[in-house]
């Protein structure tokens, strides 16, 4: 009966138009005032302590450094390192639009921030070059949903604060889950693409898509051996020299980054790394990794590896020469596509650091989840005001007021949810609701059935940081007692937090492409059902096989 007054209650204060986190907070005061003995002081201590966790001051600092990203040039550089890529494609530019949104995922951890930042840029480029408006709309506004599931993101922090889980653990959770939906979403984009004929943003008009796809493949391949290789040569070099053989390979690191940029301004230098890494380096190395295995078969054919591996290397570099219009490698030249490709992600290599500044220290443990976002707010600074210079210092107080009122809202928003969990658990619905279903012979297939049509619908009504806050301390307990592992339970939570964002009535990101689109609701709402109906077939797959979750945790030991 408890039960029924507190969400009724809830819901009619809802239904006023009241704001969500309100609407919270004076279902908690009425509750106590007039069907409670708890004293009163102890909303105060709540209101207090609900926010005294180190992990919610995750929160702020994904924010800042999601605006700092947002405003300072990051997510154009990053649109153009992904038409590079995959731009020749059927629908170049929206398959681009899903590849930046991606990328600008795992550094920003908001989905409104993601919309803003690409969609700002790519829609008017892609309805300049022919696309429809609805199409561009839709690959933005569902793509940029990637933004709470490539970690790092705020929907897993907040489901960390309602459920005790692991920031750590649900980060590298969602990396092969958000990947597989950015691909699934780019098929859904090129196929639509390729269906009505959209059109492709090709560098050099003479080549086919083949060679171009061939072309950028080799230029990915060459900036990411031109990134690692150097650096690796340095550190082991200084490694001799400093007793630390971590700070070594860090200076090694920074050194070759400030350097980079401007070693590829020069074409010798260019053709030198080319040949000494690429046409040299690879099948020397690949040699060293086969010269053992052969050998323990016999000498003779150890012997015979580096010449074979050599002679097939140059083969495979003539045989896509002679049909991308390569110059023969002894001229040492590089197709043009190449090039594009390379200069492309030089230009945006600051951006892409942070995902490996954020991941790279929660895995190895340097920092915690939060040190991680305070890092990536420090970083994001400086690279949107000292490197790419895109952002003023005169612009930087309004980037900071602009995220401590977003910060605001969302941590009262958390107060008001920590106040109403707390009553939920004075008054153990949690506890009857998980005994109720379990009486009911409610399976686990059954109960996340259940949770995703629970979800789905009340992303009709609300917000994905309520709903989480709100939902999780009632449904986390069920879970748990059906067996189902807490991390793979806030996965599927976020994926259909990810849903809710790209449907009616209040799907954020429908919102926030509305203003960059002046496209109304309605009209939005028919541009995404494709790539909604391919979320909700990502959220059936997430939802039944866990391996998928919870594999990568698994491979590196943190579950």
């Amino acid at each position: 009966m408890n039960a029924l007054i507190i969400f009724g209650l809830l819901l009619a204060l809802m239904l006023t138009g009241m704001p969500i986190s309100i609407s919270l907070g004076l279902t908690v005061l009425t509750f106590l005032y007039t069907m409670t003995t708890v004293p009163i002081e102890s909303v105060a201590m709540k209101l207090f302590t609900g926010i005294e966790r180190f992990e919610i001051m995750a929160i702020p600092f994904f924010i800042l450094a999601g605006n700092f990203l947002t405003h300072g040039g990051v997510a154009k550089r990053m649109i153009n390192f992904a038409t590079s890529l995959v731009g020749h494609w059927h629908g170049g530019l929206g398959l681009a639009g899903v590849m930046a949104c991606a990328l600008f995922a795992a550094v920003s951890g908001s989905s409104p921030a993601t919309v803003v930042a690409i969609g700002a840029i790519l829609l008017p480029a892609m309805e300049k070059a022919g696309f429809p408006k609805r199409f561009g709309a839709g690959v933005i506004t569902t793509s940029g949903a990637l933004g709470i599931l490539i970690p790092p993101s705020i929907v897993m922090v907040m489901y960390s604060v309602a459920t005790n889980a692991s920031v750590g653990t649900l980060f590298m959770a969602g990396v092969i889950p958000g990947l597989l939906l950015a691909s699934l979403l780019g098929l859904t984009t090129w196929w639509r693409a390729r269906k009505n004929n959209y059109p492709r943003v090709m560098l050099f008009p003479d080549r086919n898509s083949l060679q171009a796809t061939i072309g950028c493949m080799f230029g990915a391949f060459y900036a990411l051996i031109f990134t690692a290789v150097p650096p690796w040569l340095l550190g082991m070099g200084l490694a001799t020299l400093i007793p630390n053989a971590g700070f070594a390979y860090f200076l090694a690191g920074a050194f070759w980054l400030g350097l980079a940029p401007w070693t590829t301004k020069s074409k010798w230098i260019v053709r030198f790394v080319y040949v000494g890494l690429i046409v040299l380096g690879v099948p020397i190395g690949v040699s060293f990794l086969l010269i053992e295995p052969f050998a323990a078969l016999s000498p003779l054919y150890a012997s015979f590896v580096p010449v074979v591996v050599m002679l097939i290397w140059l083969s495979i570099i003539q045989a896509c020469g002679s049909y991308t219009h390569i110059a023969p490698t002894f001229k040492f030249e590089l197709m043009w596509e190449s090039l594009e490709v390379w200069r492309a992600y030089w230009k945006s290599i600051w951006g892409l650091l942070l995902i490996i500044v954020v991941m790279g220290g929660i895995y190895t443990g340097i920092f915690t989840p939060t040190e991680a976002a305070a890092m990536s707010a420090v970083y994001a600074f400086f690279v949107a005001v000292f490197v790419y210079k895109d952002m003023k210092l005169r612009d930087v107080p309004k980037v900071l007021l602009s995220s401590a009122n977003m910060s605001a809202m969302l941590l009262y928003i958390i107060t008001n949810a920590v106040m109403f969990s707390f009553i939920m658990t004075d008054q153990q619905i949690p506890q009857q609701l998980a005994d109720w279903l379990l009486n009911q012979g409610l399976g686990p297939i059954a109960f996340l059935l259940a949770v995703n049509i629970l979800l789905l619908i009340a992303g009709n009504v609300m917000e994905p940081s309520s709903i989480v806050l709100i939902m999780a301390p009632i449904l986390f307990p069920v879970a748990i007692q059906l067996g189902i592992n807490p991390i793979h339970f806030g996965i599927l939570i976020t994926v259909n937090m990810e849903v809710g964002m790209c449907h009616p009535p209040v799907g954020l990101n429908l919102y926030v492409a509305s203003g960059i689109t002046n496209m109304g609701i309605t009209e939005l709402t028919k541009a995404v059902w494709p790539w909604l109906l391919t979320m909700l077939g990502f959220l059936v797959v997430v939802t039944y096989w866990p391996p998928l979750t919870l594999w990568l945790p698994n491979l590196l030991g943190m579950h």
